[in-house]
């Protein structure tokens, strides 16, 4: 049975960012709550094309009407900040899940790519992070043997 308030849709984006998105977007949103960080929900009543309209507001963060359908925002990975999560977005990467599905050297390779500017700083970031350490404490050992899998040219 349907809760009588709406259908929930999960977003990887803060209630205040959410907010702004939709705003005066209208087509049965009803609510719009916090999820915990970086991630809030949507209460509405969208069906159709309309609810289609409303999961492209958020195609390009992730969204989901369960909420373990929802992997963490890539904001969320540790030593990530808004400007590397910026990158990895523009590059398909939006999710922990996305990463750990395409590894920190392919990930690192897309971006670079993409943005030509990007530093090993960002590879450093993206191999520490998926194991939630902070990337200074890579070791040599490590930091050569990524060095080299992006030298090879590893795809996973």
């Amino acid at each position: 049975m349907p809760d009588p308030n709406g259908h929930k849709l999960f977003v990887n984006l803060g209630a205040s960012q959410t907010r702004r998105r939709l705003k005066g977007f209208g087509h049965g949103v009803r609510k719009i709550l916090s999820a915990g960080k970086n991630r809030s929900y949507v209460i509405h009543t969208a069906t159709g094309r309309h609810l289609e309209s409303l999961k492209a507001q958020f195609a390009d963060v992730g969204c989901a009407e369960s909420e373990r359908e929802l992997s963490e925002p890539i904001e969320n990975l540790r030593n990530v900040g808004p400007t590397s999560a910026e990158k990895l977005r523009s590059v398909g990467v939006l999710s922990r899940a996305d990463l750990e599905r395409l590894g920190p050297v392919t990930a690192y390779r897309l971006v670079r790519d993409a943005h030509p500017e990007v530093t090993l700083n960002l590879l450093w970031t993206l191999a520490a992070g998926v194991d939630d350490q902070d990337w200074r404490e890579l070791s040599e050992a490590t930091k050569q043997s990524l060095q080299s899998r992006l030298r090879d040219g590893e795809l996973l």
